[in-house]
Order: C-alpha cells, then structure tokens, then sequence
C-alpha cells in the first residue's frame, strides 16, 4: 500500500452523499439483506504488484464463494472516490488508505456500517488487536476492517554495499551521511514528489524526538504545528536531507516519484546508498525494481535509529481499511473474506503486506524482509499510526506540501508552519 493520501467533503457533496449512501443502503431493508448482483466492485489505489498480491486474495473469494469481483485501480484514489459519490456511482467497496478518511465519509452518510451489513463487528474483528479495531470505528459503530498494515520505521540498504552498515542512533545515521556526501553515489535517495515520503520522514524523527504522547497530542490538534517541537525535528530532517546527500538534489528528488526513489538503491545502476520507507519497499523492490534482488544479501532493512534512549524508538505504522459503500449480501461475505486468517494467508504470502490479523502465523510470509518486518510490528513496545493519516479531511495532503517547500527552502519554516496551524485550527474546529 503504498499511499496517504486525504480527503474532505464540502458541504454541497455532503447532502449527496446522504443521498447516495441510502440509496446503496436499500432504504428501509438493511442488514445485508439484499441480494447482490453476483459481482462486487473494489476501489484501491494499488497498482503492480501490490494490485497483483491482492487480486490473488480476490480470486480465492472468488473460487471460495462463487461470486465473482472488478478490481479497480485509482492513484488519484481520493478524488475518484470524490466524483464517484457526486455522481451516485460510489465503488462497491472500498480499500481506504487513511483512518481519517473513514471518519469523515462515515460520518457524512457514505459508508455502511458492519451491523447494518449484518455482520457482527466483535466476530469480524476478533483477530485484530484495539489499536487497529480503533482505527474502523467511528462513534462507536465499527465500519470495517484493517486490510493490511505496514511498519513505516525502517531504512533500507544493500547489504553488499560495504560503505552502510546498519547503525542504531540517529548520530550514527547523521555520522555515516557525512561520510558518504563525497561519494560517487549519494547516502540517500527520496521520492519527494509522493509528498507522503517526507510526512514518514518526519514522523520517525518526531516520534523519537518528542515522544510518542506529543506526537499523539499534535496529530490529533491538541499541540500546535508550531511548537518548538515540531521545529527541532524538522531542522533534524533538513540536517540529513539536503542538496549535498540526495541524489538528483532535492529539486531532483521533488520530482522523483516514490517507486523512482527505490530504483535509486536497487536499480541495476544504483546512485544512492539507502532509502527510507515502509516494509512494503520490499516487495516492490523484487516484483517492481529488480527481480534478480536477493533478500539479506542484495536487499535488507534496519530499523529507524533510537534519537534520545528516554524514549525509545516509538513504532510508526500504517495500514488499509476495507470498508464498503453499497450494502448487500455479496458486499457482506467479501468484507467477512477479507478479514479471515485465510485471506491474511493468502496476502502475506506473496511477500506484498504484513497482516494485523493474529491468526496468521509466522510460517505464512515467504522470506525473511516481511517475516523480519512482521516481527518489528508484533515486537514494537510503542506503537503510533501514521500521523498524516490521522488528520482530518484534506490537512494530511496539506502537511506532505509543507514539508516540500520545507525541504526545498528551510527558511521558511516558521511562516509555513504558522499557515498551517491555522488551517490546522479550522479542520479540527470542523
């Protein structure tokens, strides 16, 4: 999954969405109790072998159930699901990339909740912990589930590169960039044009710098974006990410898409030395980048580096919820498919995700970089979901745009930030 993105309905949408959304709802018979049409339509933003892993879950349902499904693919994800609504054509369902979202399409009508589905939300989720149960329920009524997750603290390298070696403080990070800003190859490649990269970026130092209660306090509007806090951590991101240790430059790298940015490590022709992202960077690095990739030998990770030992090393993670717009029976048992250990089984094995559900074993992944990353989420003391995933309507978006002017022009930092808590102040007033 490769995304954050946001989204936020105005006003004129809302009444049409309502409208939509009991339309789909069947008006006053509930529960799931409509018979489908044989097909369930799904909405991702997945594409290449993210959208491949998952269409093999889709064709076990499919084999399992009888009732066939359209996959369809959408990297402007939010603003289809935008039109889809305005227009009363919303998808089926849904593979929602932000928490946030969630809220905001439930609470305006667009989404169906599992009870009305006729589900039972306590025997859907009875394999997924509070921490991502959380995440699908809005007001206390549960609209889905967790679809997948990922470790977003980890910072990938090649192993048979003899200049990096994994490190395990962010001055032994900052101290092996130094070394490697005179090299032929840069120390860091970035995908700035996917502005999400750099929310992740911030988000690790943040969370190791502030701890994880400010960083709970500021993604949720009780901390300004710009108290001192946020400042220091964003100097910290600057330090490290600057014209001298990333490749193509940062005006290069504001240009350079988040798969591109891979490439720059694990390409045939290398021109960095690390990259930090996600544990899903694995599996498009062998399915996307380059099959000839040899875990632990070509491809590895380490974990992002400890900032100050009093508070640790706070776990930054995301994940995808499945949720769906049209209620019918059909819709119901791909939405109770998706959140079984045997679709989790399925998923985890083509080396594509970590699954938070605990009924799927160890066993299931199929090499050590997502067995390793699975073990990094089960393991994590502190755990905090992403952070731009977490604000409201179209202010997640907002902060990826602010930190690229950030990166590009540090100075203005203070004034962006200042911008920022305002619209901060009105979408969490909203």
């Amino acid at each position: 999954m490769i995304r954050k993105y946001a989204l936020s309905f105005g006003a004129l949408v809302l009444a049409l969405s309502l409208a939509v959304a009991a339309a789909a709802c069947g008006g006053d018979d509930g529960g799931g109790s409509e018979e489908g049409t044989g097909t369930v339509s799904v909405l991702s933003l997945w594409g290449g072998s993210e959208q491949e892993a998952f269409q093999k879950v889709l064709t076990a349902f499919t084999a399992e159930t009888g009732i066939k499904t359209k996959y369809e693919s959408a990297r402007d994800f939010l603003p289809v699901v935008r039109s889809r609504l305005a227009a009363g054509n919303p998808p089926m369902v849904a593979i929602i990339p932000r928490p946030g979202i969630v809220a905001d399409l439930a609470k305006e009508g667009s989404l169906i909740s599992l009870d009305d589905l006729g589900l039972d939300p306590d025997k859907i989720n009875e394999n997924y912990s509070e921490a991502w149960t959380n995440l699908t329920t809005v007001d206390g009524t549960t609209y889905g589930v967790v679809a997948k997750a990922n470790s977003k603290s980890v910072v990938w390298y090649r192993p048979d590169d003899s200049k990096v070696q994994p490190v395990d403080t962010f001055d032994e990070l900052k101290s092996t960039t130094d070394q490697l800003k005179s090299d032929a190859m840069k120390p860091w490649a970035l995908g700035a044009k996917d502005s999400w990269t750099l929310t992740d970026w911030f988000e690790n130092i943040y969370a190791r710098s502030a701890g994880a209660d400010k960083y709970n306090q500021l993604f949720s509007g009780e901390l300004d974006f710009t108290d001192q806090s946020v400042k220091d951590a964003l100097k910290m991101m600057t330090d490290l990410l600057n014209d001298d240790t990333v490749s193509g430059g940062i005006e290069g790298a504001l240009g350079l898409g988040f798969v591109d940015g891979i490439g720059k490590v694990f390409s045939a022709n290398p021109t960095a030395h690390m990259y930090m992202e996600g544990g899903f960077v694995g599996g498009i690095a062998l399915a996307d980048v380059n099959p000839d990739l040899q875990p632990g030998t070509t491809i590895d990770f380490f974990p992002f580096p400890t900032i100050d030992e009093a508070i640790g090393d706070p776990l930054v993670g995301g994940g995808d919820i499945t949720a769906a717009f049209v209620n019918n029976k059909d819709v119901a048992k791909l939405i109770e498919y998706l959140a079984s250990p045997e679709a989790g089984r399925i998923w985890v094995s083509t080396g594509a995700i970590v699954s938070p559900n605990q009924g799927v074993e160890a066993d299931a992944y199929p090499n050590e970089l997502v067995k390793k990353e699975a073990e990094q989420v089960k393991g994590a003391e502190t755990f905090v979901f992403d952070g731009s995933d977490l604000l409201p309507g179209a202010l997640g978006e907002d902060w990826g745009t602010l930190l690229q002017n950030v990166i590009k022009d540090p100075g203005s930092m203070d004034s962006q930030l200042e911008q920022f808590q305002q619209q901060a102040q009105d979408a969490f007033a909203g």
